[in-house]
């Protein structure tokens, strides 16, 4: 069986062991270090009072996960999100991604938010085509942002609108949507 749900404690270290391979050997992640698995805990733990924090899960694996968190801390940023996504290497172009952005983009919508951001390291032909598929739009470069494995990397900006026009009410803390 398979499903996408909100991620738990005991999910610290599937994610983790799916996160060390992108921080060690690629720059698609920023850290240099893999977080531990209680490192983890404490980040879905935290994220969870705001934001959803997604696992995609197959006959009892963790296979992906995806979460929203703060895109700026200004105010009048509040209604912006920023999303992550990391799907394990051996299921990579199974459908986890979708699955897992699916459920996010919807939640994110429910809590109120008009934009949500993703940030691609390139080359990423693989991120490129899920984001736009998923309805983001290429923004722009920062470039030569991340110095990491012995060079400056990239960073692409990627954002989908949620919903038009002015907010009606401030954003909605995932803790309080979650039921």
């Amino acid at each position: 069986m398979t499903e996408v749900r909100i991620a738990t404690m005991s999910d610290a270290a599937a994610i983790a062991a799916i996160y060390a391979p992108y921080v060690l050997e690629t720059p698609i992640s920023f850290e240099e270090i893999p977080p531990t698995p209680s490192e983890i805990a404490r980040r879905v733990s935290s994220t969870l009072e705001d934001f959803p924090y997604l696992v995609f899960v197959d006959r009892g694996q963790v296979l992906g996960y995806a979460y929203g968190s703060v895109h700026r801390a200004k105010p009048a940023y509040r209604w912006s999100v920023e999303t992550t996504l990391y799907v394990a290497r051996q299921a990579h172009r199974s459908g986890i991604g979708r699955a897992l952005y699916t459920t996010l983009l919807d939640l994110l919508k429910r809590q109120g938010f008009h934009s949500a951001f993703a940030g691609i390291v390139p080359p990423n032909e693989g991120s490129v085509g899920l984001h736009r598929s998923m309805g983001f739009s290429y923004l722009g470069t920062f470039r030569e942002i991340g110095f990491k494995h012995g060079k400056w990397h990239h960073l692409d900006w990627w954002q989908r609108l949620l919903a038009e026009g002015p907010p009606s009410r401030d954003p909605i803390p995932f803790k309080l949507i979650r039921q």
